[in-house]
């Protein structure tokens, strides 16, 4: 756990940067008037460098076969009574910067995903925003963008970092917005009253509809307990490390079982991971065993075992032919005893330590 906190870390979160984006909150424009839109108006902010390959300029979205069959499930209901359908796919974005983002989701609207995760601590969230205005031609209500706050903030910060979350996507609305951590990442601000704190901060985001629908993220039993002694809404979702090897690293699918959560997986080729490569879920002698029996590849069965258990997964590639590869995983079915071949598998592991978190 604490290598991938690391990797996090790199993009600092500081209290000066979210009251800073909380100073500009008043001037908003009405979320009410405007909740559909895409800001394709807005200026491109002049400390956003980018360099966008002339093919990706004006990409239309695509009514691809893959996009059409792609399954969704409901998470939800929204503040309006409307239901929030997730597809069981999307774009992943982790350690992408900018220019890498904004690529990257292009050619992912291109090959048919309609499902981007980002996060604020990603720095990175200005390149997807802008990818949706030049890339995106579909409505906004056939997008579905999921975002996340810093964990172990308190109401004040969680609001300000949704405004920062907002302004840099150029949207009214999220779609999911959930807490990325059961605390700081420095586990300083890690208590039950901090998280509920910032549970009843993002209700309050969801009853203002700038977001649809909300949840956590690397979040163990114990951490949903202490947020449902104090919750209104349940969360949606709870995104965690889950990949072929991992098992139930935090012991909490049951738990999300029996609240009604989804359970989501990041990391679904376990990346980055450490293991040999044997064990990989891309070429791996086990996925490249049971692919070949399909005639696809070990990305495809690897991805594919994860939503036949009904988990959604968010694959990262800025390679076109990943990412499309990534996306066809719907035109074949695992049998029963490939499936309980996969889940016996523990490796590659999962990286613990969520649960660690008081």
């Amino acid at each position: 756990m604490m290598r991938r906190v690391a990797l996090l870390l790199q993009t600092p979160v500081t209290l000066a940067i979210l009251l800073a984006a909380a100073s500009s909150a008043e001037d908003r424009v009405s979320r009410v008037a405007d909740n559909n839109s895409i800001h394709h108006d807005k200026p491109r902010p002049k400390d956003f460098d980018i360099v966008v390959p002339s093919a990706l300029r004006g990409v239309v979205h695509a009514e691809s076969s893959a996009a059409s069959s792609i399954p969704s499930k409901q998470i939800g209901r929204d503040v309006h009574g409307e239901p929030v359908i997730l597809p069981m796919i999307g774009a992943g974005t982790w350690q992408f910067n900018d220019t890498v983002a904004y690529q990257s989701v292009c050619k992912a609207f291109e090959a048919g995903y309609t499902f981007v995760d980002t996060a604020f601590i990603y720095g990175n969230q200005k390149g997807v925003g802008w990818a949706i205005r030049d890339c995106w031609e579909g409505t906004r209500e056939d997008l579905f963008v999921m975002t996340k706050v810093p964990g172990g903030l308190s109401k004040e910060e969680t609001h300000a970092a949704h405004v920062q979350n907002l302004q840099e996507l150029g949207l009214d609305y999220v779609d999911h917005l959930m807490t990325h951590y059961p605390s700081d990442w420095d586990q300083i601000e890690a208590s039950p009253q901090v998280r509920q704190e910032e549970w009843l901060a993002l209700e309050d985001i969801y009853f203002s509809g700038e977001a649809r629908s909300i949840g956590v993220s690397h979040y163990c039993p114990r951490h949903i307990m202490d947020i449902l002694q104090v919750a209104t809404i349940t969360p949606s979702i709870n995104q965690v490390e889950y990949h072929v090897g991992s098992q139930d690293v935090d012991d909490v699918i049951e738990t999300c079982k029996t609240y009604g959560i989804t359970f989501m997986s990041f990391s679904p080729l376990c990346g980055p991971c450490e293991y040999q490569p044997q064990d990989s879920l891309i070429n791996g002698e086990l996925v490249s065993d049971v692919a070949e029996k399909h005639g696809v590849q070990g990305n495809q069965v690897s991805l594919r075992y994860i939503v036949q258990k009904g988990i959604p997964v968010i694959p990262k590639s800025n390679t076109m032919k990943h990412i499309e590869s990534n996306l066809d995983i719907f035109g074949f079915e695992l049998s029963d005893d490939e499936m309980d071949r996969l889940s016996g598998a523990t490796k590659p592991p999962a990286e613990g330590g969520d649960c660690d978190v008081p």
